[in-house]
């Protein structure tokens, strides 16, 4: 085995290990032999998608295509690049120049799937599928599983259901079915079935780490935290070096404010896995919470080294500074530049923007389908739409995205310009949408405290209000609130700001802000469309 042969090597295990770090390093080293090589492209593509830089891994592989046309994993993954940061013109052209290559393969046909399911087609995604079963000489799990995402897509939930148990039964560590059958379990029902398949599938296979890990998981997630604190406890006892347990343990066991356990949970969890960044993050948050503010703020700085645009780390970041009265915390949660108010513009065809949005509150209605709040998102007492809403091909909600990205180039060009801000030293000519969707509370409603780790800047329109939400009300009913974290940090007051909503407004504001909103009592329903925005 020559040199070049061992750091491949090397790489490729760096790789496997999670090292992506250490597996950009030696792709690197090895591209000084080669700087064409398609492989060392590829896999130096992969270990900057890990390492959240989706723009330095899309140049990469556009070099291995560039000199290697017929680099099929390099075509693959750019696909799913493009597919998955909404660049869905070029992921098609990716998709037919692949389908030329291998027209007897399933694997273009199934991207296509993908691709229409993420631009809202699930016809057209239908009909991929069916090219794609027409190539298999015998039945594909990939394939059977994106249809019944497509069933789901539309409605067809008994043919969801009958066909990820089968999925499940066949391979009963597929842990992408037992997700997505217990998902409709929770939003569609029965309620009793929750959780059932993962439980049948572990008493076949009551050693698998992936199962007992789904479990422990969605338990969490149900709020069943004692339950999840039981599973991990049992599969320590066993495994004591499966960080991923010791982490779901210590989340279950902060739930309950036993935060010297959750802490000493966490701490394993990082000595298991000393880059992982959600154990650098969940022991800062614990650490404020025992008000050990100087000790948090260096396992966050240790955070923004794996992720420097992560908005959880610059949010807790900023509450550490406040904690300790650094003034750097003016800086950023700047609350009164920062947050604003813009007017959205309906079409001169629409008598009114007031018009155009309860045309918009129509369209969006038919969309909420679920009976139960999402299981892993922050309503509460309400609904949350499925995929991406701008993704959708209705006439109106492209007149809406196009109304929103208006609103955002004019926020954006008002902000000034610092390269040493989190938030504005990624300020650029451009932007695009990496999320929207919508949100319908009815009373009680309301979102809990978060924010949008992987966002720039978020906003929030107002389409449909209840009567309540007012200007002059004290309580501020139904109004969205910035500042409040929920972590109960002692001796601290956090710094709060309120917002009071209008129909036809969007709030924007940096997606690193903790928001959420105040519930109203009575009649009415609080429809929202929240989006996230990257830089172009």
């Amino acid at each position: 085995m020559t040199d070049v042969q061992k750091l491949f090597k090397q790489a490729v295990s760096a790789f496997r290990a999670e090292q992506y770090k250490e597996a950009e390093h030696q792709c690197r080293h090895l591209l000084r032999f080669d700087a064409k090589h398609p492989d060392v492209l590829h896999i130096l593509a992969l270990s900057l998608q890990h390492q959240y830089q989706p723009k330095a891994a899309a140049e990469n592989l556009k070099v291995a295509l560039k000199h290697h046309p017929e680099h099929t994993p390099s075509r693959k993954t750019l696909i799913n690049l493009y597919i998955k940061h909404g660049f869905f013109n070029l992921a098609e052209e990716h998709i037919h120049e692949l389908q030329r290559q291998l027209p007897n393969q399933f694997e273009p046909y199934l991207l296509h799937a993908q691709l229409f399911r993420s631009m809202g087609l699930p016809e057209q995604a239908l009909q991929a599928i069916a090219k794609a079963k027409q190539q298999l000489s015998q039945p594909s799990p990939l394939v059977d599983y994106l249809l019944a995402c497509i069933d789901y897509d539309l409605e067809r939930y008994q043919d969801t259901e009958a066909v990820l148990l089968n999925l499940v039964k066949q391979l009963p560590e597929y842990i992408d079915a037992h997700i997505a059958l217990n998902k409709l379990y929770w939003e569609h029902g029965p309620q009793e079935k929750f959780l059932t398949s993962i439980d049948a599938a572990l008493q076949r296979l009551p050693q698998s780490r992936a199962l007992k890990y789904s479990l422990a998981a969605h338990q969490l997630m149900a709020g069943r935290y004692d339950n999840c604190i039981q599973t991990c406890t049992g599969v320590l006892a066993k495994f004591p070096d499966w960080a991923e347990f010791h982490h779901l343990k210590g989340s279950a066991l902060s739930r309950f404010d036993r935060i010297d356990e959750a802490l000493e949970s966490f701490d394993k969890a990082l000595q298991l896995q000393p880059n992982v960044i959600r154990h650098r993050i969940d022991i800062a948050t614990t650490l404020m919470r025992k008000g050990q503010f100087e000790s948090a703020l260096e396992h966050l700085k240790a955070a923004e080294k794996l992720h420097p645009h992560s908005q959880e780390v610059i949010a807790y970041k900023a509450l550490c500074l406040h904690a300790l009265e650094n003034p750097q915390t003016e800086r950023l949660n700047d609350y009164s530049n920062f947050v604003k108010i813009i007017p959205l513009q309906a079409p001169s065809d629409y008598a009114s923007t007031e018009h155009f949005m309860s045309e918009l509150a129509e369209t969006l209605q038919e969309l909420h389908k679920t009976h139960q709040q999402p299981l892993d998102q922050s309503v509460r007492h309400g609904t949350q739409t499925v995929g991406n809403l701008f993704a959708q091909n209705q006439p109106i909600l492209q007149t809406f995205k196009q109304m929103i990205a208006t609103a955002a180039e004019s926020y954006v060009a008002q902000l000034p310009n610092d390269p040493k801000h989190p938030l504005l030293s990624r300020k650029t000519d451009g932007v695009r949408f990496t999320g929207a969707w919508s949100v319908r509370l009815t009373e009680n409603g309301f979102h809990s405290n978060h924010v949008h780790p992987e966002g720039w800047i978020s906003c929030c329109t107002y389409i449909q209000l209840p009567k309540q939400v007012k200007e002059d009300d004290p309580t501020h009913a139904g109004w969205i609130k910035f500042g409040e974290s929920g972590l109960k940090l002692p001796g601290v007051e956090e710094r709060t700001y309120a917002v009071c909503p209008q129909v036809g407004y969007c709030v924007f504001f940096p997606s690193y802000f903790f928001h959420g909103t105040v519930p109203f009592h009575g009649d009415g329903i609080r429809m929202t469309a929240p989006c996230d925005i990257s830089p172009a």
